[in-house]
């Protein structure tokens, strides 16, 4: 019978080897090798056999493809995969000796993480370098490896700054929180560092590991700080006696701000009543106060503008003055508006978006010849605010093209090599790993080189790579480059199948994925049009589509099918409304729905540039602004924005 600790590491080491699979070759499944040249499909088996951990034919296929271009991929992934059986000495060779790639930072990273497990502490000194950058569990080990090497009362001093700062559960830490105790070195003081950091996280299990080292009345006093984090309407009650007054304070400025969340009037309300109580200074009180009057500002409450007038202006940052700015093109004050936009500092003065409801502003109080020296500069932009400016002087939009530089693939070839790699890589379609390498060649490439740099990756259709290729140097001109047209058929009969406009489906693919098929978002959105799995499930179904097509996201003919279905349910919820229609794709229609007024309608560009989200008051302005560059390029005339710019709300 085969121990259950052996069947846990085979178990451990099957999982980690199907994760390095997925992160290397995420679409192999679906590759012709057919097609594909002699020294890549060799290479393809090569690989193949370093996952069995062929030996001899390893070593077979390392000879064939030793003056491949690719071929330094195939020790890498042998160490990788085969880490525990790797001698030291191959992996510093391989480190040392292989320049100009991202490779060895990989494979160092899960070197000294290997290291660390198995205590090998000379070496990983050796290679490793104390970085902001590192995990914890590295800097754990780097730790630990130096206490061994020289244990030291700095050393100790260090083990306490990093078990406030960010100790946890991980296995490469657990021995350091000993060291603490054999030493007692481990304060009180240490410990509510660490529960007051965790709270101010919201990282509730690990204040209550913390607190374990707690008495018991200090325990209580944690417990009824996590119950008033949960049920945050508890701050307005005394709080229980034995609490120390530095954790009342802590309890109660967390508590307030979280009550602000529903109840801001009660919240600002109780600030005024108790901060005194709770010993905050004028300091605090502001911070607490300009928070309140964001989420206020955030609810379009009445009280919002007169609340944040209340701080201090040496403690007003960007957010507070946008939203101060916000409220008064909210409530249509236009010449509260002019006297904030002399108080701005100058540089917020020359920001389109401002410029433009100064423009506005004066229009409404008849300073006519004022706004339309503002409109005039603006309608010379390839822009939101632009198109909007020119659409009021009855004027033609300027889109301003101008080409980019470009270089034979040849020259560039010879004098980025990596690009030479890209290509082998964009061949056998590991898109992880040319990224990497795509990556790793910017932060190398001479600044005059980016738009060439850029059009070849267009040219390998590699349309997200150019326009962040472009983005970098900020060329902003090259519309062939930054607004591309592929999968043209299957967006062309999705369009038509579902009876919206073409462009408005290249201007949503543009801004969610910039053309990437297989991306997904930190929330779980998937492929060129960002769809959620929820979402696409139920367009699918209501649409007729079988499981696997919603299942395949990544596919750029099914993600297109239900991302142009999506918006074409949305553009008919709205009523047509281009612009609800657009906000709903980004933020959802519950949202959207709150964010209509109800008992008044608003004009529309006053409504979009006061969306609460500042993500999604961008993202309807970019895809507007991109909609309109598509429809030119695509029928070569444009629709004005002022087609789409109805009022929005009333009854």
């Amino acid at each position: 019978m085969i121990p259950s600790s052996l069947l846990t590491r085979r178990f451990q080491r099957l999982i980690a080897i199907l994760i390095l699979l997925f992160t290397l070759t995420p679409s192999l499944a679906t590759l012709d090798r057919s097609q594909l040249t002699t020294n890549q499909q060799t290479f393809l088996k090569a690989y193949d056999a370093i996952k069995a951990n062929d030996r001899p034919l390893i070593a077979t296929y390392k000879q064939q493809l030793a003056n491949y271009t690719l071929y330094h991929y195939l020790p890498y992934l042998d160490y990788m995969f085969h880490l525990e059986n790797t001698p030291a000495p191959l992996i510093e060779t391989y480190l040392n000796n292989t320049p100009n790639s991202p490779l060895p930072a990989f494979l160092k990273r899960k070197w000294l993480y290997h290291l660390g497990k198995t205590q090998q502490w000379s070496l990983f000194l050796k290679h490793h370098q104390d970085s902001q950058q590192d995990s914890t569990p590295l800097q754990c080990y780097a730790l630990r490896a130096k206490i061994a090497k020289a244990p030291s009362d700095s050393m100790l001093n260090q083990v306490k700054q990093l078990w406030v700062k960010s100790f946890n559960n991980a296995s490469a830490c657990q021995p350091l929180d000993q060291y603490l105790r054999q030493n007692k070195a481990l304060t009180g003081s240490m410990v509510w560092k660490k529960i007051v950091s965790a709270m101010q996280k919201g990282k509730l299990s690990l204040a209550k590991q913390a607190g374990r080292d707690l008495s018991k009345l200090e325990q209580n006093a944690l417990d009824y700080w996590i119950k008033v984090y949960q049920t945050p309407d508890l701050v307005q009650r005394a709080m229980p006696a034995g609490i120390s007054p530095v954790i009342r304070q802590q309890i109660f400025k967390q508590g307030v701000l979280r009550y602000a969340y529903t109840e801001p009037q009660k919240a600002l309300a109780l600030l005024g009543q108790r901060a005194s109580q709770y010993g905050l200074n004028h300091e605090e009180v502001g911070a607490i106060t300009k928070t309140i009057g964001l989420r206020l500002a955030y609810r379009y409450d009445p009280t919002a503008s007169e609340t944040l007038d209340q701080i201090d202006q040496a403690s007003q940052d960007h957010q507070t003055i946008e939203w101060q700015l916000q409220l008064t093109i909210r409530n249509g004050d236009w010449l509260r508006y002019l006297d904030l936009f002399e108080r701005m500092p100058m540089a917020y003065q020359h920001k389109k978006r401002w410029q433009y409801w100064r423009a506005r502003s004066l229009a409404k109080l008849n300073r006519n010849n004022e706004a339309q020296e503002i409109y005039q500069r603006l309608a010379k932009q390839r822009n939101f605010y632009g198109f909007l400016s020119a659409d009021i002087l009855k004027q033609p939009y300027r889109f301003n093209p101008k080409p980019s530089q470009t270089q034979t693939k040849s020259s560039l070839q010879k004098k980025y090599p990596q690009l030479r790699i890209i290509e082998e890589l964009l061949a056998i379609d590991w898109k992880i790993s040319l990224k990497r390498e795509w990556y790793h060649l910017l932060e190398h490439t001479d600044e005059e080189d980016f738009e060439a740099i850029a059009n070849l990756m267009s040219d390998w259709n590699q349309h997200h790579l150019a326009i962040q290729t472009i983005s970098k140097v900020k060329k902003w001109d090259d519309l062939t480059l930054r607004f591309p047209t592929p999968y043209k058929e299957p967006v062309m009969q999705a369009a038509n199948k579902n009876t919206i406009d073409p462009a408005w489906v290249y201007g949503v693919m543009r801004r969610e994925s910039a053309f990437s098929s297989n991306i997904s978002s930190s929330a779980g959105a998937i492929g060129l049009m960002q769809l959620m799995p929820t979402t696409a499930r139920y367009i699918g179904q209501k649409i007729g589509f079988k499981k696997w097509q919603y299942n395949q996201l990544t596919r750029p003919n099914e993600n297109i099918s239900l991302g142009s279905a999506y918006l074409s349910y949305l553009h008919q919820k709205y009523n047509g409304s281009r612009i609800l229609a657009t906000a709903a794709y980004n933020a959802g229609p519950k949202r959207v729905d709150q964010w209509i007024p109800q008992h008044q309608s608003m004009a529309a560009d006053r409504w979009i540039d006061t969306i609460p989200f500042s993500e999604t008051r961008a993202y309807v302005k970019a895809v507007l602004e991109y909609t309109t560059i598509f429809k030119s390029i695509l029928n070569q005339k444009y629709d004005r924005l002022e087609n789409f710019m109805h009022p929005i709300g009333g009854k």
